[in-house]
């Protein structure tokens, strides 16, 4: 079937742990977002951070144009990595500010991947500058290794 009927076929019945392609997700480019944890799956396959991003001037919470708070989902390691990394639903309680890269979705779908992002908390009641993000604070902690990187085309 060249409509590629074949291949849903195969896949359908395939469990929800199994591994996928990440060819939905444009690893050319990193968006850098600092954001508020809304919600923390720590599913086995994938760690998934649910957040509303702040927006430039750090000071409101981005929104859709229905006024909704804009909810982005960005998957990453293993649960079992990211656990290693001290990365935990219980280190990033609801109302977390953090900050990583995530490459997103090519659909533009407000989710992406994590990559090779370092991933940086800030500290409890501060927000950065306008701006600037979480690894611009004092006292910020860091998840696992990896700085924050450039926005926009990797390896610029």
């Amino acid at each position: 079937a060249s409509d590629g009927s074949a291949i849903h076929a195969t896949t359908a019945g395939a469990p929800a742990s199994a591994h996928h392609s990440y060819a939905m997700y444009d690893g050319s480019i990193y968006k850098v977002f600092t954001g508020v944890i809304v919600r923390i799956v720590p599913n086995a396959a994938h760690f998934e951070m649910h957040f509303v991003p702040l927006n430039e001037t750090r000071d409101a919470l981005v929104r859709d144009d229905k006024g909704e708070q804009l909810v982005w989902v960005v998957q990453m390691e293993s649960g079992a990595e990211a656990f290693q990394h001290g990365i935990t639903r219980e280190s990033f309680p609801q109302g977390t500010v953090f900050s990583m890269g995530v490459h997103p979705r090519r659909d533009g779908k407000p989710a992406g991947d994590r990559g090779d992002s370092g991933l940086f908390q800030c500290p409890k009641g501060k927000v950065p500058e306008p701006g600037k993000h979480c690894d611009s604070v004092e006292g910020a902690k860091t998840f696992g290794e990896g700085e924050l990187p450039t926005e926009g085309p990797v390896g610029r």
